[in-house]
Formats: C-alpha cells, structure tokens, sequence
C-alpha cells in the first residue's frame, strides 16, 4: 500500500513538472531540491518501464507514452481538488469561475460550439467562456485554459495535440485564374506567385494527397503573411495562389471572388491542435474538457 501511495505521489509530481514548464521551475514552486525531483522522475519511468519526458538543460517535451500518463495525473490532480472543493466553501467560487476557451471565431462557430455546449450540458458545475483568438501570442496562450488552433503554432509555456484535420485546397481570386495558366497537376505551381505564411523556414512546400500517394511540391512563396485570414485577404486581392482550408473560403467561392484551382485533388489535411498551456493551478474540467474534445474529433477530418 505504502508503495502504490508514493507512486501516485510520484504521477502527481510528474503532472506538475510538466504544467510549470520544467524541473527546477517545479522545485522552485514546491520548494524542493530540483535533485530530489529528478531521482523520483527517474524512480517512476523505471516502475512504468517507459520514458515520460524528452530533457535537455533548458527544455523538457512530453514523450507520446507521457502524454497518455499526463492525462490520467491531470484527472487524478482533479479529482483531488474537486475532493477538497467539496470540503469548503471555496467550492461555491471555484464552481462559478469558467474554462476559457479560446479560438479563432470561425472554429468555435462551425466545430466546437456544438461539443462545448454538449459538455457543459452533462457537467452542470462547469462553464465554459467562448473567447475568440486570431493570433496566438505567448501572451494570448497565457490567458486561455485551453486553445483550439490550426497548426503550425509556436508555443514555449505548454504543448500542443492534434485532434481533427480540416481540408484544403488551392485557392485565387476570380481575376487571378482568368489570366493565369490552369493548374493539372501539383507541378504546375511552380509557374504561380504563391501566398503563403510565415514560418521559421525560408523554404516552403505544399503537400498532395491522391490514391495513397503523396506529393510534395516546393513554391515559389511570393508573399509571406502572418495568419490565414491575412493569406485569405491577400488571395482576394489578386496577389496570387494559396493553400487555405476549405471553410475558410466557402462564402467567397459561392459568390464567385474565390476560385478553386485544384477542385480534384486532394490536399494533406491542416491539422486542428489543442493548445494545454503550462498553468500552475488548473481549473476543475480542463482535463476533462480537453479529453471530451480528444474523443469527439478522433483526429478525423472534418
């Protein structure tokens, strides 16, 4: 028994290793010895027999077999705070103060409205405020219990997880297709001002899926943006091509100022990301609101 109590000890230290963001941060904000921290993490990968946590001097990243041990800790964390909630008055305040959610306004209005509601309905204690968010900066992240984003995104105080997939295509303005060559085949980009955003590499490439065989194609990327709805306007504008989700450009390909180029190929999947940041204290639900949205979504694309 003594030793399935320090175990548990030991998944609850791991748990808050990885919210604080390290070891000695962790050590700082428990006030123990970061050595001490580091032999218990040591201790419990060699009982699980699987390494929890990828670590160099000044980063840590959570391996996939510590992800799926993350989520349990975090339930088990939880649960232990609702337990002492339950025991206080405090539980009355704690109950009112909301998830926050964040996310660019279009996610939350056509994917995730339906699944936050349907998880406030069955938690009658929790709920959930909707707050959109376009640009994720670390400051953005820092005020959100739990984001949803399409990837790539840049995050140092946390981790991201992929839950669904949207579709793409390559999209120009009405003007741009009419005086361009047609795209047939994914190499035909090459001859095409591509819009594309920024990212930390000076290359950039698109990928294409068509029966179980993938393509690959370097751009000529033109224009470089910020965020996709800059990508978006620019595409309008007649700057040139972009690969955008699909939903994205929906009204705009109804009223005839967005043409699809490549309408019968089928581009690799965007990815839909959770974004957990690295949180000393996490509300009561997070946990279980991240892993509602996990299984609603089966990192299928929609």
């Amino acid at each position: 028994m003594q030793g399935e109590l320090r175990q548990v000890a030991d998944l609850a230290l791991f748990a808050k290793i990885v919210q604080t963001g390290g070891i000695s941060r962790c050590a700082a904000d428990l006030g123990m010895e970061r050595t001490t921290i580091s032999r218990r993490l040591g201790t419990l990968e060699k009982t699980l027999g699987v390494k929890l946590l990828d670590r160099s001097p000044k980063h840590i990243s959570v391996t996939d077999a510590g992800r799926r041990c993350l989520e349990q800790c975090e339930q088990l964390l939880e649960s232990a705070r609702n337990a002492q909630s339950l025991a206080t008055i405090g539980s009355i305040i704690a109950s009112a103060t909301p998830i926050v959610v964040g996310a660019p306004p279009d996610i939350i209005d056509r994917y995730l409205e339906p699944q936050l509601s349907l998880f406030e309905s069955e938690n009658p204690g929790i709920s959930i405020e909707r707050r959109p968010l376009s640009l994720w900066t670390e400051e953005a992240i820092d005020s959100v219990d739990l984001g949803v984003t399409l990837a790539p995104v840049a995050i140092t105080g946390g981790w991201t997880n992929t839950i669904a997939y949207v579709r793409q295509s390559v999209f120009a303005s009405k003007d741009y297709a009419e005086n361009h060559a047609p795209i047939l085949t994914p190499f035909d980009l090459d001859a095409h001002d591509c819009i594309v955003e920024r990212s930390n590499s000076d290359k950039h490439a698109w990928r294409f899926d068509r029966g179980g065989d993938t393509t690959t194609v370097s751009i000529n990327s033109r224009h470089v943006v910020s965020s996709l709805l800059e990508a978006r306007e620019a595409t309008l504008a007649g700057l040139g091509i972009c690969l955008l989700p699909q939903y994205l450009c929906e009204p705009y390909l109804r009223s005839g100022h967005l043409v699809d180029l490549m309408p019968d190929t089928d581009s690799s999947g965007r990815e839909v990301v959770v974004i957990s940041p690295r949180q000393r204290q996490r509300k009561s639900g997070t946990a279980a609101l991240r892993l509602h949205l996990e299984a609603a979504f089966k990192k299928e694309t929609i």
